[in-house]
């Protein structure tokens, strides 16, 4: 008959004072009681921590096996892969999610999970994982797109050039396209969207402004910047 290895313990020495003693006892007794029945709140969340993770890693390989295949959703998800994998280079809009079907989204829920603590980095729970990212990385081309363009710095100043604009007819809100120049890390237009009131401001503003660039002055007729031929506009 083999007899079980007992268990390793560690003794601990604590002070308890004279009229607490009773109620320090009782915690103890009934802290053995649980822990012998595996109920105590670590052995609990180390149950669902454990339980996270093996459906955290059935839902990882199958998410893998979308993004490899030819689903409807399969780009998006191999979207959400590739951040997991590299979130500097890959960028993945949350947003996104949204649009999933549902059993998509709670897989990924559970990678996310997975991916709270993880033991390892996400492609590393297969043989061959850094390879087979590389190779779904490649399929959707997502290391062919441009990278984000940073944001803005706060403080700086930034030479911007009118593109266009788009409104919603009979509203006065309006977004105005513009692109920022000599900044090659910004070459996507940007979306600057103004509501009514501002769109109000800023045209009085910028009236004012050529107005008062026009106005006669000593020694000099039009604006500084005035064009050669260039005359006032009838718009003034």
């Amino acid at each position: 008959m083999t007899i079980p290895a007992r268990p390793k313990t560690h003794r601990i020495t604590s002070d308890v004072p004279e009229h607490l003693l009773e109620a320090f006892q009782h915690t103890l007794t009934e802290f053995f009681a649980n822990a012998h029945g595996g109920q105590t709140p670590a052995q609990r969340a180390a149950e669902i921590r454990a339980n996270d993770r093996d459906r955290g890693l059935d839902s990882l390989l199958h998410l893998v096996d979308v993004a490899e295949g030819d689903v409807g959703q399969a780009e998006t998800i191999a979207e959400f892969l590739a951040g997991l994998y590299n979130g500097t280079d890959y960028r993945f809009d949350l947003t996104a999610l949204r649009a999933l079907d549902d059993d998509l989204f709670e897989h990924c829920m559970a990678v996310l999970r997975l991916d709270h603590r993880p033991d390892v980095e996400v492609h590393r729970y297969f043989p061959d994982g850094q390879q087979r990212w590389q190779r779904i990385i490649a399929r959707w081309n997502l290391d062919k797109r441009p990278a984000p363009e940073p944001p803005p710095v706060r403080g700086e100043r930034y030479q911007a050039r009118y593109v266009t604009h788009s409104e919603a007819p009979g509203y006065r809100d309006i977004t105005l396209v513009v692109a920022i120049d000599g900044d090659p890390a910004r070459e996507l237009p940007i979306e600057l969207h103004f509501s009514a009131t501002d769109s109000e401001s800023m045209a009085r503003d910028l009236i004012d402004l050529h107005r008062g660039a026009w106005r006669p002055r000593e020694h000099r007729e039009g604006p500084l910047d005035m064009r050669e031929g260039e005359r006032r506009p009838l718009w003034l």
